[in-house]
């Protein structure tokens, strides 16, 4: 099958990926994939828990939060809500939400675990309460999400346009190495500009080359940049380096910003040559494979 994979061509594949029942199939299967793995509530709970502990920002009691790129199962507007924001907003460029297999998430993941992690933050007893509810709901849907104060908005471009909602805090995982390099100052202007003054953002980012991540993370490095397009940039990752990344949010008037984290693949070959249309400052630059960043509105 690999082989057969291997013989068809580039733009074939591109066109049938895209296909709406294909597209439809795919969503379903990874929805139901990811439910049990990793946007399981115990595991995404740990995953907040740390970015609010290594950032120090302060309590979503009361506040009203964005998450930028819910993707097929809405975990993480839930542990905002377990920690008692008032409103979470969750986007999506275009709707990939299966609110079926969120039922799944809550109830294969270990309730004191949600809790514990996430008790350094919110009161234990206010956590255990609105976890009990929502392990109790049997079936997950756009509705019901909205009488927890979660509304999902999508397809929504937010390089494009506004919220125009006053926010508090802004969060994404793994969103922003999908945004065409060319968006990117829009997207994070935007951003900003809802934002409440002394509201907070935090970005995980993953800079891999999202096709063979653990073999091959920084293959696409070498690629022309004139063949490297929006497409690619979307679908693999837009191949922006950490320091690129450092100057991306330091000319975002308004915004004070800095890095919480940072990981390095020292075990993997960079490739020959890099293609020029890429920024960097060194081989540790290139090197790098994710990055936290944590901003405060002025």
């Amino acid at each position: 099958m690999n082989i057969l994979k291997q013989l068809i061509p580039g733009s074939i594949k591109t066109k049938v990926s895209h296909a709406r029942f294909w597209r439809e199939r795919y969503n379903r299967r990874n929805a139901s994939v990811v439910a049990s793995h990793g946007k399981r509530l115990d595991l995404c709970a740990a995953q907040f828990a740390h970015w609010l502990h290594i950032s120090g920002n302060p309590p979503l009691q009361d506040k009203v939060c964005l998450e930028l790129g819910t993707g097929w199962i809405a975990t993480h507007a839930l542990i905002a809500h377990l920690l008692g924001a008032k409103k979470v907003v969750t986007t999506d460029i275009e709707a990939l939400i299966r609110p079926s297999f969120i039922g799944t998430a809550v109830r294969e993941a270990v309730p004191s675990i949600v809790r514990d992690v996430l008790s350094p933050f919110e009161r234990h007893d206010r956590i255990r309460r609105r976890l009990d509810r929502l392990r109790s709901i049997r079936t997950y849907t756009l509705e019901v999400l909205g009488e927890l104060g979660v509304e999902y908005i999508a397809p929504i471009d937010l390089a494009k346009s506004r919220l125009n909602i006053p926010l508090d805090f802004v969060y994404s995982n793994s969103v922003l190495e999908h945004v065409p390099v060319d968006d990117v100052s829009s997207l994070l202007d935007n951003l900003t500009a809802d934002l409440a003054p002394g509201g907070t953002m935090i970005h995980a980012i993953h800079l891999e080359d999202h096709r063979d991540i653990e073999h091959a993370p920084f293959l696409f490095l070498a690629e022309s940049g004139r063949e490297y397009d929006s497409l690619k940039q979307t679908e693999y990752g837009n191949r922006i380096r950490k320091s690129h990344w450092c100057k991306f949010f330091d000319h975002v008037e308004g915004l004070e910003s800095r890095l919480i984290f940072e990981f390095t693949r020292p075990d993997k070959a960079l490739p020959p040559t890099v293609d020029s249309a890429i920024s960097y400052v060194s081989e540790d630059d290139l090197r790098v494979s994710h990055v936290g960043v944590y901003g405060v509105k002025k």
